[in-house]
């Protein structure tokens, strides 16, 4: 499909309505429309030609069709970004690739965000801006007497609407005949069309959503207030350790929030180390679900605040209470756990080593939720020239590259017999200090 697509567009010409007449013909034989079949040419071409790691690795069978669309789909916004080069490109592919050669779709959707984000020339608050002024509701027709209503909002809010309707299911009475999903279909419509709380919805009226956010200290500074050493170190928030929060709404919460926890990373890895708060008695709860951020059964992403903590080794076989064997498993895998022949078994750091029935081991490693530091290059020894003899080699080194540039304009060569004065010694020395009065002297390891 790439390769015929290929072949339209090396066409002289508009290669606009060729793409369209050949994506007709396609169409008839396969049943699609003439857009859904140009919207796959396009994507197969698009895969081939752009994104030839991902293609590779599919063709390979180390990923899936399914993970190859994903990585084509939210790479997307980094291929028609100019400030993004080709190097920064294949690097985000690469790392997507061994992302997906271990995770399931939604892991992979999840960690693309964060890949891709971090090489985007545009901050995520401007693109916020941009796409909330795109928010609205669509109707559309499911067939049956029945439709689906579809609204785009900001992920705090829709994550806070969800949360509010999943309680309020929670809470219905045990002989209520309608299931888990009808109950929260019914509490949204009724909210929606009487704006208030019918009496058959038990239990919705004083609930107040719950949201968990990750907001790095260095989001709630100004940008004139942060050093730019810091500023550099840059972390999105994130809503359930997963979906990248902007700034503004980061802040917003934090002013209204009622209770704060501090949490610690590993600087190296990221992961979650440790937590505190004034509340006690929920440390070990926030703990694992900072570190976990969601379920950790093979290919699940559904969230921590809808996970339960489960025992790795069950407390009846003598599994202990602690931090390295407990971990957040949905009712669904935690079923799974207990029901079926899979086994897991928690190793340090927190990682998840899971075994399928035919034996395939699935490692699933805690997402960093923090900056990850990683070692810089040696440098060179400092300097001990003076200030006055660093200032002289700099002049020389401006009245060379001047000379030089007179040379080329009256169309000589450069001259060979002089030769060029050193750079002055180690360029990243301030850099160096202004990282050192802000993190103070590094560690004795």
């Amino acid at each position: 499909m790439a390769e015929h697509m290929q072949r339209v567009l090396d066409l002289p010409g508009d290669a606009g309505p060729k793409v369209k007449e050949l994506a007709s013909f396609a169409a008839v034989e396969v049943g699609l429309t003439t857009g859904g079949m140009q919207q796959r040419m396009t994507q197969a071409w698009t895969i081939v030609t752009e994104l030839p790691a991902a293609h590779e690795a599919a063709s390979a069978g180390r990923i899936t069709t399914a993970h190859l669309r994903v990585i084509e789909s939210e790479t997307r916004a980094a291929r028609l970004d100019p400030g993004v080069d080709a190097g920064q490109r294949a690097r985000v592919v690469e790392a997507l690739v061994a992302v997906a050669e271990r995770s399931s779709t939604s892991e992979l959707r999840a960690r693309a965000k964060r890949i891709v984000n971090e090489v985007l020339s545009e901050p995520l608050q401007v693109r916020h801006d941009a796409a909330r002024q795109q928010r609205r509701v669509e109707l559309f027709d499911a067939g049956d007497g029945m439709s689906d209503v579809v609204a785009r909002v900001p992920t705090l809010e829709g994550t806070a609407i969800l949360d509010r309707l999943t309680q309020a299911a929670r809470g219905k009475p045990k002989d209520d005949p309608r299931t888990f999903d009808q109950f929260r279909a019914d509490a949204f419509q009724e909210l929606l069309l009487a704006g208030v709380v019918p009496e058959d919805l038990h239990g919705v009226s004083p609930i107040t959503a719950h949201v968990s956010i990750l907001i790095p200290a260095t989001t709630l500074l100004d940008d004139d207030e942060q050093d730019p050493a810091v500023r550099a170190l840059d972390f999105p928030a994130a809503l359930d350790g997963k979906v990248l929060v902007d700034r503004d709404t980061a802040r917003r919460i934090a002013g209204t929030a009622s209770v704060w926890e501090r949490l610690f990373t590993d600087p190296v890895t990221g992961v979650a180390v440790t937590v505190d708060t004034y509340r006690v008695p929920r440390l070990q709860r926030l703990w694992l679900q900072a570190r976990d951020g969601g379920c950790r059964g093979p290919g699940c992403a559904r969230p921590a605040l809808r996970s339960d903590v489960d025992h790795t080794i069950d407390w009846a076989k003598g599994g202990t209470t602690t931090l390295g064997n407990l971990g957040h498993l949905c009712r669904s895998c935690h079923t799974l756990k207990h029901d079926s022949r899979w086994a897991v078994r928690q190793l340090p750091g927190g990682v998840f080593e899971w075994t399928s029935p035919i034996g395939r081991v699935i490692t699933d490693v805690p997402e960093p939720i923090g900056p990850v530091f990683t070692d810089m290059p040696r440098r060179s020894p400092p300097s001990t020239a003076t200030r006055a003899e660093r200032r002289r080699r700099t002049q020389e080194a401006v009245e060379r590259m001047a000379a030089d540039r007179d040379r080329m304009l009256a169309g000589l060569p450069p001259d060979p017999d002089a030769s060029p004065p050193p750079l002055p010694p180690d360029p990243l020395g301030v850099w160096t200090a202004a990282v050192s009065q802000v993190l103070g002297p590094p560690a004795p390891f």
